[in-house]
């Protein structure tokens, strides 16, 4: 009976150990139902317990990093497109399916391809004359294809160059007789066989006679766009209030002018209409007075409207251009009020009839930072002073820095292998360069406190507010799908304006010199947090999160230290360097 009771105890207990030890697998990335662009490979990643587990992926074996992280590169097909992934440790298995979505890429077409596919324009285009439209359409290699816009005449179209063969461009310059009124574009193609196809482009194409000028006023701050598309670049940060005359419209964009030569694209849900014979937005600008502060320089100019503005720096030394559309000047008094102010010399001139260009040299070698604003319909410009603070044994007493872990809770960013989220890890890191600038007698400002959403333009005015000196903005990084995230893996730091280059260098190079992940070098970056004008301002992306050994070194507090005392150390060398 004893003997019965043991053999009872053993089984027991070894099946709760099989229990135990069951394999757990899991795939983070791409998730379930994703919608992927076209490509031909791309990685899957994600992870296995126990770490001794063997796993495949579409039957191929994936190389484990110690913690039981993988990431892995494998073949994709387009449409409907199953991942399995299946792992044993020998005595228990696990299988995870994921199904995703590849988009159709472009491909080239058999000759006797029956259709034409229409590719640009598509919906609602409004243009004036001497605009130009290009046509684009898809359809069988080696045939002629033609359009027209409305029933006027057909126009040529080429086949352009390229792997992918059969696509055909057009251009149509709006002539100032032309009157179209939501017309589409037709296209006539010829395949080579001699066979005749037509279809339509679904747009509708408006030319814009207005003897009375269209004006949209901002409803929020907003950005002008290069073309009209978010994936367009950032060319001006805009102001609510500001007016525009509206040129054009591009499907959910509308092109405005700021001057005979100078335009933008915004987003039209961020303008609302004015009335029909609203005034143009026209100031002239008057006397401007100088003065100073213990920590700036101001400008200040009465204006009658908000109107947009352009500033271009140069260092060493230190000259700002800010240029205003739609102003035209009756500058004849520069009044100077305090002798405290940087500002050596201010000089204007009348670029164009409506641009108007303020031309300030300071006596600074280095610029640290500006602000231009309105108060009401006051210009305020505000060139900073490089801050009093003492830069000795490396303490940082009398600096505020603005840290900013990047992304939220519900906008977190890129994922490791692990799960954890690259908001997660840039707040430890966060914490840990608050308490190393702190410890060095720095001020910190915490723009991101983990509680809560905030955008990135908050993110840059919550720091201008704050007046701090200096702007981090914390990241993990990733790549798009299809890249081999190992082939492009790597730190890299971020700036825009000239008074952060210097910054960006030399977090580069420490990092650099404390770490073994591949060196992506600094970049000149047109993103939203670099834009911050008023003090330093870069973007640190410490390497991709989503490589295992990556998301388990961000883990660890000594790395996390290290990056702090990167970041520490280079704001240290950097007042140590700079020179009023």
């Amino acid at each position: 009976m004893r003997k019965v009771f043991i053999f009872f105890v053993l089984v027991t207990f070894g099946l709760r150990a099989l229990a135990e030890a069951q394999v757990v697998l899991k795939i983070v990335q791409p998730f379930e139902n994703d919608s992927l662009p076209p490509l031909k490979s791309s990685f899957v990643f994600g992870s296995v317990s126990p770490a001794s587990a063997a796993v495949t992926i579409n039957g191929t074996t994936v190389t484990l990093y110690t913690n039981g992280g993988f990431l892995t590169m494998i073949p994709f097909q387009k449409g409907k497109f199953k991942i399995e992934a299946f792992s044993t440790d020998g005595l228990s298995t696990a299988t995870v399916t994921r199904t995703v979505m590849v988009a159709e890429g472009l491909e080239t077409y058999p000759e006797d391809y029956r259709l034409i596919e229409p590719m640009s324009p598509r919906g609602r285009v409004v243009l004036r004359p001497d605009d130009m439209v290009t046509v684009t359409c898809h359809a069988a290699p080696n045939g002629k294809a033609l359009f027209r816009v409305g029933g006027g005449e057909f126009y040529p179209m080429l086949e352009q160059p390229g792997d992918v063969k059969g696509i055909y461009k057009g251009i149509y310059k709006i002539q100032s007789s032309d009157s179209f009124e939501e017309d589409d574009i037709a296209f006539l193609f010829r395949r080579k066989d001699g066979k005749k196809l037509t279809e339509r482009a679904g747009a509708s194409i408006t030319v814009q006679r207005r003897r009375v000028p269209r004006f949209v006023e901002l409803r929020e701050d907003s950005i002008l766009l290069t073309g009209p598309a978010t994936d367009f670049g950032y060319s001006l940060i805009l102001l609510k209030g500001m007016r525009f005359e509206v040129t054009g419209e591009w499907g959910d964009f509308v092109r405005v002018q700021l001057s005979e030569v100078s335009e933008g694209w915004i987003k039209a849900a961020s303008a609302m209409e004015l009335p029909r014979g609203t005034a143009e937005a026209k100031s002239v600008a008057g006397g401007i007075r100088v003065d100073a502060t213990d920590v700036s320089s101001v400008l200040e100019l009465q204006l009658q409207y908000r109107h947009p503005f352009r500033v271009d720096q140069l260092a060493d030394p230190h000259r700002l251009f800010l240029t205003l559309y739609g102003v035209v000047a009756d500058t004849d008094r520069i009044h100077y009020i305090s002798t405290g102010t940087v500002v050596r010399e201010l000089t204007w001139r009348q670029m164009e009839p409506q641009a108007y260009t303020l031309d300030i040299r300071t006596s600074q070698k280095e610029p640290w930072g500006y602000d231009v604003r309105y108060e009401g319909t006051k210009l305020i410009v505000e060139i900073r002073h490089r801050p009093r603070a003492a830069a000795t044994r490396g303490s940082l007493k009398g600096l505020k820095v603005a840290v900013d872990a990047g992304h939220s809770r519900q906008s977190y960013g890129t994922i490791g292998p692990l799960g954890n989220t690259e908001f997660s890890v840039n707040m430890m890191v966060a914490k840990e360069v608050k308490n190393e600038l702190e410890r060095r007698g720095a001020q910190v400002v915490m723009i991101q406190d983990g509680t809560k959403e905030i955008s990135l333009q908050d993110r840059v005015s919550l720091a201008g507010q704050e007046k701090a000196h200096f702007y981090i903005s914390l990241h993990s990084d990733a790549c798009s799908e299809g890249q081999n995230p190992r082939d492009v893996d790597g730190y890299s730091v971020h700036y825009y304006h000239p008074q952060s280059h210097r910054l960006a260098e030399l977090i580069h190079r420490i990092y650099g010199g404390k770490t073994k992940i591949r060196d992506q070098g600094v970049w000149r970056s047109n993103l939203a947090v670099c834009r911050a004008t008023q003090m330093p301002s870069i973007l640190f992306e410490q390497g991709f999160l989503i490589l295992p050994e990556y998301e388990e070194m961000f883990l660890q507090p000594q790395h996390q230290a290290m990056v702090a005392q990167t970041i520490a150390s280079a704001i240290y060398e950097f007042m140590s360097e700079t020179k009023p």
